[in-house]
């Protein structure tokens, strides 16, 4: 949804702060407003809560419902729940199985239900299809509402079911469908005003070829990725389009982000899928997050800073193998369980995996030097970045 259409509420809200004489006559307006938005996501946490007590309780935890930001949110809650209503007994198995990823004593959310309530969000249909075995169809009625039923003839293959339960399976196919980079926050003819608009003419310039050869989504994350860097080229007049979709971008914020990331399969996922490796000296994690150029350095302080924010024991380790100080040595990063085992989480050569736990520190070591023979090793890094 675009940005300009996601918040009367926040509209009438300033309005009403700002010139409160204007709503003298016309204060019940913005009240009934706001107080029917409350109840209709209270009616549905409700609703889920008679059968899953904790499903309730992790949905109302989400950023979309606990800050009731928009209609799009509240729209979102009102399908989910009916999505859950033809298939409790399955939704209830794939929570159980996400609801496992993180520390829930620690974490703000359960970060694969908000995946898979961005699914419905965006109405992304098969993927929800997929993971809960039922065919779902959106049509509208007769005043125009949108209402989800079941097809027809509705059947599940034993392959979809076994996509639905293998917990594994379904936390990758979950990602994959829903981590895949920000909605439409700004339309196709605000874009171009916007590009038209700005201040430097080596911009007007760049924009000009972006927006030939360029969609709408990639042009919306140029000048969202540009006004993070240089907000004076753009006109003024667009600073408040801008500033509000970056307000509801799901991916730009760095604390948003982090709140997100918290387990070591979250970010093993989040490394692999956005970052590019680049031999170059270490940079801090706020570098690291909005250039996504990374090496083993930069990829374990962005790992250990995300996991001692999600609760966990974190280490840092490094190897060298000979006096190289580009390809004779490697960082990596991971969490101490609570037996005492290493399980390395951050281990980047270009691609990450998760691999452990091992027992000892010599077995660690072993694989961050893929067996190379080792001739130091040390916690912490030999080349830390100057700056966070």
């Amino acid at each position: 949804m675009a940005a300009g259409a996601l918040s009367v509420l926040t509209v009438l809200k300033f309005i009403k702060n700002s010139f409160p004489s204007i709503f003298r006559f016309s204060i019940p307006l913005i009240e009934v407003c706001l107080s029917y938005m409350s109840y209709s996501i209270r009616k549905n946490l409700a609703c889920i809560g008679r059968r899953n007590r904790l499903l309730a309780d992790e949905l109302a935890k989400l950023p979309e419902i606990r800050q009731l930001q928009t209609p799009s949110s509240r729209q979102a809650l009102k399908n989910l729940t009916t999505i859950y209503g033809f298939a409790p007994t399955r939704f209830d198995q794939m929570f159980d199985g996400i609801n496992r990823i993180g520390l829930s004593n620690h974490r703000k959310y359960c970060s694969p239900l908000q995946a898979i309530f961005w699914m419905v969000q965006d109405e992304n249909w098969r993927d929800t299809d997929l993971l809960l075995g039922v065919q779902v169809i959106s049509e509208r009625d007769e005043k125009g509402h949108e209402r989800l039923l079941l097809a027809p003839e509705d059947s599940v293959s034993p392959g979809r079911l076994a996509m639905a339960t293998d917990p594994e399976d379904m936390l990758k196919q979950t990602l994959d469908a829903a981590w895949y980079g920000e909605t439409e926050l700004i339309s196709h003819t605000t874009i171009r005003l916007i590009a038209r608009r700005l201040q430097r003419q080596a911009e007007l310039e760049e924009y000009a070829l972006l927006v030939k050869r360029h969609s709408d989504r990639q042009l919306q994350n140029y000048i969202l990725n540009d006004y993070l860097r240089k907000k004076e080229v753009f006109s003024v007049k667009d600073w408040s389009t801008i500033e509000d979709a970056l307000l509801h971008c799901r991916w730009k914020g760095f604390y948003r982000v982090a709140d997100r990331l918290n387990s070591p399969e979250l970010i093993n996922h989040y490394i692999n899928e956005n970052f590019f490796f680049n031999k170059k000296p270490a940079s801090g994690v706020y570098y690291t997050f909005f250039k996504k150029r990374a090496q083993c350095t930069d990829v374990a302080y962005f790992a250990q800073f995300m996991l001692d924010r999600s609760g966990y024991r974190t280490f840092m380790r490094s190897v060298k193998w000979n006096d190289d100080p580009w390809d004779g040595l490697h960082t990596g990063a991971g969490i101490v369980c609570k037996d005492g085992r290493y399980l390395l989480v951050a281990n980047y050569t270009g691609i990450n995996a998760i691999s452990g736990p091992f027992s000892t520190v010599e077995n660690l070591d072993r694989q961050l030097s893929c067996n190379r023979a080792i001739i130091d090793s040390q916690w912490g890094a030999y080349y830390p970045p100057r700056y966070y």
